[in-house]
Formats: C-alpha cells, sequence, structure tokens
C-alpha cells in the first residue's frame, strides 16, 4: 500500500514539474548552467550576460530576435524567460505561438483585448504571456515569469 501512494505521489510531482517546462524546454528552477549547455546545443548562441539574465540568439528560429533567461533569485535556477520576436520575418507567427503554447500546456489562454495579451496560469505561482505591444504592432513577446519575482522587485525598491 505504501508502495502505491510513494508511486501517486512521485507522478503528481513529475506531472507538476512537466507542467513547468515550456518553450524552448525550459523550465522553472532548472539549472541555469544546464540550460545554457542545452541552449548551445540546440544552435543558441550567448549575446550578453549580466548578474540576473543571459541572452541568446538564435538565427534558425523564424522570427526570434531574443531569448532572455532569467535568475532574478541569484541562486543558479531559471525564474523565468522572455522570447522576444519581429513578426515581419515570421507571417502567422501569432497563430502559431498560439497553438504551440495552448497545446505544451493543456489550456486556453485568457484574452485581454485592451493590451493585446494572451495570460495562461501554470499554477503555483507561475505564469505565461504572450503579448503584441499596442504601440508596436510589428514586435511579439512570450514571457514566463514566477509572480514571486513581483515581490522580489517590489521588496528590493522598497516597496
Amino acid at each position: 500500500m505504501k508502495r502505491y501512494i510513494l508511486l501517486a505521489i512521485l507522478c503528481l510531482f513529475m506531472a507538476a514539474l512537466m507542467a513547468q517546462t515550456g518553450l524552448f524546454d525550459l523550465s522553472f528552477g532548472q539549472s541555469t548552467a544546464e540550460a545554457h549547455a542545452a541552449l548551445l546545443e540546440k544552435g543558441f548562441l550567448e549575446t550578453d550576460r549580466d548578474d540576473l539574465s543571459v541572452i541568446y540568439e538564435n538565427a534558425k528560429i523564424p522570427g526570434l530576435t531574443e531569448l532572455e533567461v532569467w535568475d532574478v533569485f541569484d541562486d543558479g535556477t531559471i525564474s523565468g524567460w522572455t522570447a522576444r520576436y519581429y513578426m515581419t520575418y515570421a507571417p502567422g507567427l501569432v497563430q502559431k505561438m498560439l497553438s504551440e503554447l495552448s497545446a505544451m500546456h493543456k489550456g486556453e489562454p485568457e484574452r485581454n483585448e485592451s493590451t493585446n495579451e494572451w495570460i495562461w496560469d501554470l499554477g503555483s505561482t507561475y505564469r505565461l504571456s504572450m503579448k503584441i505591444p499596442v504601440n508596436d504592432e510589428e514586435s511579439l513577446t512570450v514571457d514566463y515569469w514566477d509572480t514571486e519575482e513581483d515581490l522580489y522587485w517590489l521588496d528590493l525598491m522598497g516597496w
């Protein structure tokens, strides 16, 4: 009986981890060193780095201008990532990304028409948004973030 309970708990834990894996096979809490090696293996090139993030480019992905991987908590793990696209070089990108992200995360997003944004709740404190800026309809941003980051930044700024 104990074996079945442990197996059930392990399955639930693995399902939760898989739900947190997203675009470019990155995951919340994944080691930044492991992610870096995997991205390089997929053809990404590191173009910039600072204390909180690393920026990559990959010319093989249509429209992708950069991928920024965040380690906001400075603990060697991914706290979020942002992919920026230029849609002129990738016709049909919005529909393609909506389909892919909905299938990947097994759910439809909520749409905010006034901000031109789609948001998926990934459980726990994790979110995914896809946004076309109102003032720049040629750009598309896909942003995975941990809402704990919001609290971190507010605390850092003394708010």
